[in-house]
């Protein structure tokens, strides 16, 4: 009986792990497909060469992350899959975690790097603006990341997102 409820459990587990990965690229929250500059941005008074420079740079940033984006999620469901074993396998487990943080690692430096090349678009006097934003972080709000939906990612744009979910 204990093997069947755990045999019911698992098939459970997958096929709503199935029915969430077949929704693809969506709003979510954390690492989401930001909106582009907002409310921030009216304070910093942008030019449209500006804003067109970012918009292209998001872009970039976003394409050139796709496969890493990708690898994170096929290494998350492993591990997700390892943790649903009858008999989880520890050194597995702790193996596949060390895998998907590195991979975060390498996301947040290409992360970094593009919050760094937003900010050189920026004259010195809107980066001092920037700074002054209250809670803004560097003025970073949304951005593109792992769920390729509006969130709460690091690129350029308001800090709060008040989008839709």
């Amino acid at each position: 009986m204990k093997k069947m409820i755990v045999a019911i459990f698992v098939i459970t587990l997958v096929a709503t792990s199935g029915l969430a990965m077949a929704q693809g690229w969506g709003r979510g929250e954390g690492m989401g497909r930001g909106h582009g500059p907002g409310g921030w941005a009216a304070g910093l008074d942008l030019s449209a060469e500006q804003n067109q420079k970012m918009q292209a740079l998001r872009e970039s940033h976003f394409k050139e992350t796709i496969p890493l984006r990708n690898e994170i999620m096929s290494k998350r469901l492993e591990l997700r899959t390892l943790w649903v074993q009858t008999n989880p396998d520890q050194e597995k487990i702790l193996a596949k975690q060390k895998e998907v943080n590195a991979l975060m690692g390498q996301f947040q430096e290409k992360a970094t790097k593009h919050r760094l090349e937003m900010r050189q678009i920026l004259t010195p006097e809107q980066q001092a603006k920037l700074g002054a934003f209250p809670g803004r972080h560097g003025g970073f709000g949304p951005g593109y990341g792992m769920r390729g939906g509006f969130g709460h990612g690091r690129g350029m744009g308001e800090g709060g997102c008040n989008c839709p979910k």
